[in-house]
């Protein structure tokens, strides 16, 4: 695990600042190559082979040099593999079995590995640059516009930076960005600056040509539709099984993070049968919002020592600190509960960190899956109907009928009803985001300010796949998880130089659920139906049939609400509430006098985007 940098015709010095300001990826060394008009560098967290380990491999007649953030877990297997073809290897780090991969598969690389990583790979014979991202986007790269100058790449935008990369805000995407609370890669919300997309590859070929390829995506087929009988849990046993000891491998002391939910008690499962028994890190919020007593349930179940930490008012203080080390802006306060729990599990000596992302974008777990099941099952009339009910039903008898949308609250259920009366008429794009977006479009409008409003640009999912349940569950990937989930966990886990790792993102496990057909995952009743069938097998019924819980900062609380809206004032009102003119400032002093889940939301948000002005002073 690392930071990395480098570019094209990029000095000695300037990339020299660019490693250092990813110190905190990679506090145990530094190394860089200038050569040939093309620079690599590296910060290393030493996680393997900690002794003898290196930030820089080089194949060795010099020709090819390599760097890596991340880990790659089947590295053994490869190395057996180069082995037999003649390679030789002289520690135990994956990073070393790169140059070797290279010579042997090119471009195809990417696709022999499992993990997660974001690697590059200076070719001096052929003169090429090689970057690579895994499936799902765990590992972060940021480039230059290629076409704006020498390009530039980075784990982080803060590294461009200090190379001399000039930021300043984009306000193209800023609609996107109110609906969403992120900006869908490749763009960043800064100008001249993208990602290389998740499951993408760039080569920069000496004559200046550039060719990017997506080398993996999830396969959407019609079998994900039929109505099939679901399969016993034996290979998603053996294939998760897998996955988690594949995970494992780490010179350096591992913990896990803990929810009272089901992925991360299976998580706890699989730990134990490897003979692992790491302390394990939850985190409340007091009002009623948490876990934190199912997860100590849960940590006395496997034998873990657990930590339970507490998220009080006062955490308001680090927003500033926390959404600069985020880099792009990510407009959700829970980013704060990242930060703590990162920063608690790393002051107990832990450099590895293991958690329970996957199983929802896998399974369909989330509320809005099944919403979204309803309204293509339902005709216009019954989506009609069903709409005016939520909104005269009492939540007592809706929750007798169905495990949603009672539990979203009354803003959670006419937000539902509004997206059944409008369904027909919204796009593949806004039926797949509308319910997980804070601000639907028209509020997004309100909200920006006039004079921005005709050079909004819009997201669009890339996919030429019929639009089904199936489809949706893929489109996951493209945006919702790397801009989302993810880049939450690495930013706020690296920040403290500790290693984040997802056993359940294996692509093995992603292709397999792809391979089932629906009623093996959602119903319009029950939600990940193989992978509760799963955790029935090893788990207690009172983990296995706990309804799932959102997890979430309660800013609508007492304790939690009048501290967070002087925080608001506080810095919105320097810039007249319109954050340094982007936005309508009549309506972000009407989000100030919200009382309730969703306003404080919408509020959270603009002030996290102002926080993101001010702290890279754009």
């Amino acid at each position: 695990m690392c930071g990395i940098a480098g570019g094209i015709n990029l000095g000695q010095n300037p990339l020299g600042r660019m490693i250092a300001a990813l110190d905190h990826r990679g506090p145990d060394a530094r190394d860089f190559s200038v050569c040939d008009g093309i620079s690599l560098g590296s910060s290393r967290l030493a996680i393997l082979d900690r002794a003898h380990g290196r930030p820089i491999f080089s194949s060795p007649d010099d020709s090819i040099h390599a760097i890596c953030n991340g880990e790659i877990y089947n590295w053994r297997q490869l190395r057996d593999e180069l082995g037999q073809l003649g390679h030789t290897f002289h520690t135990e780090c994956d990073t070393e079995i790169l140059p070797a991969a290279w010579r042997e598969w090119g471009v195809d690389l990417p696709e022999r590995l499992n993990g997660m990583f974001a690697l590059a790979i200076h070719d001096r014979s052929a003169g090429s640059l090689f970057l690579a991202r895994d499936r799902c986007g765990q590992k972060p790269i940021y480039l230059t516009d290629c076409d704006a100058g020498p390009m530039r790449f980075a784990s982080e935008i803060g590294a461009l930076a200090a190379a001399g990369v000039r930021l300043a805000a984009d306000p193209r995407y800023l609609g996107d960005w109110l609906g969403l609370r992120y900006v869908p890669e490749p763009a960043t919300l800064f100008q001249g600056i993208i990602t290389l997309p998740a499951a993408h590859s760039l080569l920069l070929k000496a004559d200046g040509s550039r060719q990017l390829e997506r080398y993996w995506q999830p396969q959407v087929s019609s079998h994900g539709e039929v109505r099939g009988k679901c399969p016993e849990p034996d290979e998603l046993d053996d294939l998760t099984r897998s996955a988690v000891e594949l995970a494992l491998e780490s010179e350096a002391p591992i913990g896990t993070y803990l929810s009272g939910g089901v992925d991360s008690a299976l998580l706890g499962h699989y730990l134990k049968q490897a003979g692992v028994s790491p302390p394990a890190f939850s985190i409340g919020f007091g009002a009623g919002s948490d876990e934190s007593q199912t997860a100590a349930e849960t940590a006395t179940l496997f034998g873990f020592e657990h930590h339970d930490i507490r998220l009080t008012p006062a955490a308001l203080d680090d927003l500033p600190r926390v959404v600069r080390q985020m880099g792009r802006p990510v407009g959700d306060a829970l980013i704060l509960a990242f930060d703590r729990l990162a920063s608690e599990a790393a002051s107990t000596g832990a450099k590895v960190v293991l958690g329970g992302e996957g199983p929802d974008e896998h399974f369909g777990g989330y509320s809005f899956h099944r919403v979204y099941l309803a309204a293509r099952m339902l005709g216009a009339a019954g989506r009609a109907a069903v709409g005016a009910a939520l909104t005269v039903t009492p939540p007592a008898l809706l929750d007798a009928v169905s495990n949603f949308p009672a539990k979203l609250g009354s803003e959670g259920r006419l937000k539902v009803a509004h997206y059944l009366k409008d369904f027909g008429g919204l796009n593949r794009t806004l039926r797949y985001t509308s319910l997980h977006r804070l601000h639907n479009p028209l509020e997004a409008d309100e909200l920006l300010a006039p004079e921005l409003l005709d050079e909004q640009l819009s997201f669009s999912l890339n996919n030429n796949e019929p639009e089904s349940f199936t489809d949706l569950l893929a489109s996951q990937y493209q945006s919702w998880l790397p801009d989302w989930s993810l880049i939450r966990q690495d930013r706020n886990t690296m920040a403290h130089s500790l290693e984040y790792r997802a056993p359940f993102l294996d692509h093995r496990l992603i292709d397999y659920s792809f391979s089932l057909p629906r009623r093996a995952k959602t119903t319009l009743r029950h939600d990940k139906i193989l992978w509760r069938a799963l955790a029935a097998r090893h788990l207690p019924k009172a983990i296995t049939q706990r309804p799932k819980q959102p997890f979430y900062l309660p800013l609508e609380s007492p304790e939690w609400r009048r501290p967070f809206v002087d925080l608001a004032h506080d810095v919105l009102s320097p810039h007249g509430f319109s954050c340094g003119g982007l936005l309508n400032p009549d309506a972000v002093r009407t989000l100030l006098q919200g009382k309730t889940f969703l306003p404080l939301k919408k509020l959270a948000a603009v002030v996290i985007l102002q926080l993101w002005l001010d702290q890279y002073h754009l």
